[in-house]
């Protein structure tokens, strides 16, 4: 998810040539081994169901090591010292003229004329400002070690010249990424070999540019990416309509002057100011196509990509599911992992355990763009971290649980299906729950009246640390277990099949999987959902037919958790999400049939994990030169203004940041609220007021921005406004007014 500024932020065959390399991993591999980590096989030679629920067929060749035993050489300790680093500033041109800023991190040479490999990551979020801080987060410590870094703002942002965008990724963005990395791979510093490396915005374009495949481009590295740009972002998420902070933020950052001088000439109004607005161009595409998916998302072709993948992602971040996705169906060399925390690197993840995932990631880039590097990438391997029974808490600070490492696809995944019954429990086979009553299960219809407003405690997103979940599932369908006499550990992504029903043309269901603790507490543990409009076809939506008993079926979202005795397993159905999906324009009531095998959960689960460690602490990061922090407010949970299931829900949320960055201050802060009339779901809200100031050397430049979304049956009608001050004075403003149909949303 692009929120506040910080969370921003071919498989080679074993041959004799790396004989000796092989040796000296194993040896490495052993010394770590000697640890306690223990070696779980390798792949078998047949496909088998992965844990994502698929076949998973694929010509990369059978690991000589096992899982365990590349993931310790991966990691190991550090044998040569750091080098010293050194950055600058500078430009590349594009075919049509436009500039592009661009920061390269150096190591300091070896000797004379030393030649290097070069990783390229290009964002919107202005690197010579607001950005500035984070890139020495990150991009240092891969300099030190002997790989340049060509840090690039996205034209039209920052300091690069050009028109803002017309969108994300747009087809300006992707070609000028085709030419920076032949730009790189031709400097005469550099050996020919250029990598992509980025998280969120930068990890969705290093998929994209590695889908055009130029020559030079031998592998690339994601943090919280997307295989699907429709469904899995932060516009319609499971195809369903999400407006959250990301829309103000970047309502906002796209109308910045250019750094140094922030001149407001007409070049800044012409390029920036009075550019239209991204929300309204969203909004103009409701439904999935060629506008999202052509040479964007792998999820429309994944022979697309030929590059070796390093697939980074959390479980507590809505993008998770490309990383299992790029397992399953891309067939290139991925080293896979996924954490407990946030939409955050590895090494600042919340909540905690952290790694030092850097270290990898230096020895992924050597190996691909080096020249010899011995690391064992080969294969598919996820390592990923099992997670213990979590108690609801959003501020939680440790999630308990350990890392595993597995060769892809996971062996030993049995599914488990568990199906509602009349009496809201769940019947099937799970650890050494009660003995289900004999006999054949008696069907049954249960109603559900929609109560738009209903589901704030999940959070913006399929992620996040979440609280109870009870007041989620008063106005929800609610299945539970028995009581369980042994431990269910769940590692993949579940599914669901519903079979459903509803007197309106439209709804969206949803289903979440939850641990009931037995002092009663209920804690998030994944969910997904479904437009219903689109069960046949994302691209072309078809009004339902009232009463007409529909089969619907739907993955949840990746996710580990281990389910304790004494607890019982919870199925949540619900055709709301607020304050996360948009509400349906029409009040209704939804009939879930349950009792037989019409409705089920299935839950892959596995027999138990093999612990390993990984590098900690977490090395220190390179202060940013001239930079401090002097004020953080990350984003906020919501607060509930009022919560009326026969009257209004609205819920509000606010981030903000103050920083000095060589002489300059930043200051930010956003405000969201978001309602729904439960009475008439078809009026609802979102009102998001941004503002930026910079305070410069006798100077002070102000932007304020508004975002207001609000529907009827019939349309979004949305309201834009941008003004920007200089010393207080409004220089100029701008409104934008449109009526845009709803089209099944």
């Amino acid at each position: 998810m692009k929120t506040h500024l910080w969370q921003r932020w071919g498989g080679g065959a074993w041959d004799a040539a790396r004989g000796g390399a092989r040796l000296a991993a194993l040896c490495a591999a052993a010394l770590a081994l000697a640890t306690g980590a223990a070696g779980c096989g390798s792949t078998a030679d047949q496909a088998q169901p992965s844990a994502t629920g698929s076949a998973t067929v694929s010509a990369t060749p059978t690991p000589a090591l096992s899982a365990q035993e590349r993931q310790a050489a991966v990691t190991a300790a550090e044998t040569t010292p750091p080098r010293s680093l050194r950055t600058q500033n500078g430009f590349l041109t594009m075919r049509d003229g436009v500039r592009l800023a661009v920061t390269y991190f150096f190591p300091a040479p070896r000797t004379p004329g030393e030649r290097l490999p070069v990783v390229l990551s290009m964002t919107p979020y202005r690197k010579d400002d607001d950005g500035y801080p984070y890139s020495y987060a990150v991009y240092p410590y891969f300099a030190k070690r002997g790989i340049a870094i060509a840090h690039v703002d996205v034209r039209g942002t920052g300091a690069s010249g050009g028109p803002t965008p017309d969108r994300e990724y747009s087809d300006a963005e992707l070609d000028d990424l085709v030419q920076l990395v032949e730009r790189l791979a031709a400097k005469p510093w550099s050996n020919g070999k250029v990598g992509m490396m980025g998280i969120s915005w930068s990890g969705f374009n290093s998929l994209m540019t590695a889908m055009r495949r130029p020559p030079a481009l031998k592998a690339i590295l994601t943090a919280h990416a997307s295989n699907d740009l429709y469904g899995n972002d932060v516009h319609y998420i499971d195809g369903c309509l999400h407006l959250d902070v990301f829309a103000i933020e970047m309502e906002v950052e796209n109308v910045v002057p250019k750094p140094p001088g922030y001149t407001l000439d007409a070049a800044y109004f012409r390029e920036r100011f009075d550019r239209p607005p991204w929300t309204l161009t969203y909004l103009r595409h409701q439904r999935d196509g060629a506008w999202w998916q052509t040479g964007r998302s792998l999820r429309s072709d994944w022979s697309a990509l030929d590059v070796p993948v390093y697939a980074i992602g959390a479980l507590l971040d809505g993008y998770r599911d490309y990383v299992p996705q790029i397992l399953d169906n891309a067939d290139v060399t991925t080293w896979a992992e996924i954490g407990p925390w946030n939409h955050a690197w590895p090494s600042d993840g919340a909540p905690l355990p952290d790694y030092e995932w850097r270290r990898g990631a230096v020895r992924w880039f050597q190996h691909w763009l080096g020249d010899g590097d011995s690391t064992p990438f080969e294969g598919k391997t996820l390592t990923v971290f099992q997670r213990g029974p979590t108690r609801p808490d959003a501020y939680r600070e440790r999630s308990p649980g350990s890392f595993g490492v597995y060769d892809w696809p996971l062996q030993g995944v049995d599914v488990l299906r568990l199906t509602p019954a009349a009496d809201h429990t769940l019947a099937g086979p799970l650890g050494g729950a009660a003995a289900e009553p004999a006999g054949a299960p008696a069907p049954a219809t249960h109603a559900l009246p929609y109560v738009a407003g209903s589901g704030i405690a999940v959070g913006n997103w399929w992620g996040e640390a979440t609280g109870d979940m009870r007041p989620a599932d008063k106005h929800a369908l609610v299945y539970d277990s028995s009581t369980l006499g042994a431990q269910v550990l769940v590692l993949g992504s579940p599914e669901v099949q519903l079979r459903a029903s509803v007197d309106a043309p439209a709804a969206d269901w949803f289903a979440r999987l939850e641990d009931v603790w037995p002092d009663g507490r209920v804690s998030l543990v994944t969910g997904g959902g479904i437009n219903g409009t689109q069960m046949e076809s994302r691209s072309d939506p078809r009004a339902i037919t009232p009463g007409q008993e529909l089969t619907l079926r739907f993955p949840l979202r990746f996710t580990t958790y281990t389910f304790a005795p004494g607890h019982r397993v919870r199925m949540v159905v619900t055709n709301a999400q607020f304050p996360m999906i948009w509400p349906s324009a029409q009040a209704m009531t939804s009939s879930l049939r349950v009792g037989d095998s019409a409705t089920w959960l299935d839950l892959p689960t596995v027999a138990g994990t093999e612990a390993v460690e990984l590098p900690e602490p977490v090395e220190p990061y390179d202060a940013a030169p001239g930079s401090e922090w002097l004020a953080s407010q990350p984003l906020t949970p919501f607060r509930v203004i009022c919560d009326d299931p026969r009257g209004i829900t609205e819920v509000e949320e606010r981030e903000g940041s103050k920083m000095r960055v060589k002489g300059r201050t930043f200051v930010y802060l956003n405000v969201i609220r978001r309602w729904v009339d439960n009475r008439d779901p078809a009026r609802a809200g979102y009102l998001a007021r941004g503002l930026e100031r910079i305070l410069l050397p006798g100077r002070t430049l102000t932007i304020r921005a508004l975002v207001k979304v609000v529907s009827d049956a019939r349309y979004f009608h949305t309201t834009i406004t941008r003004g920007i001050y200089e010393n207080g004075k409004l220089v100029r403003s701008r409104t934008w007014k449109e009526a845009i149909p709803r089209d099944f949303q």
